[in-house]
């Protein structure tokens, strides 16, 4: 008795597990850079620029930035 089938199936419902995961992460920076962004661009916009905020909303968008590359890299590895 072979247990390819069982197995095959197996794996390719880990991986449509993992790509709409991946792909429910990668919604959830998106929306978390958009918001950063805007943010950051409220602060640099302010009269008085309170430069510690700018710098940690721009440390903000930098690290939701490479979470998306890794996050793009990964959804296609997993093509």
């Amino acid at each position: 008795m072979s247990h390819a089938p069982a197995f095959n199936r197996w794996r390719c419902a880990v991986s449509q597990a993992a790509r709409q995961v991946l792909t429910a992460r990668w919604r959830s920076t998106l929306d978390g850079l958009e918001s950063a962004r805007a943010d950051y661009r409220q602060l640099y916009a302010a009269t008085a620029v309170d430069v510690r905020a700018v710098r940690k909303a721009a440390q903000r968008i930098h690290e939701l930035e490479q979470l998306r590359l890794v996050l793009a890299r990964e959804l296609l590895a997993a093509r």
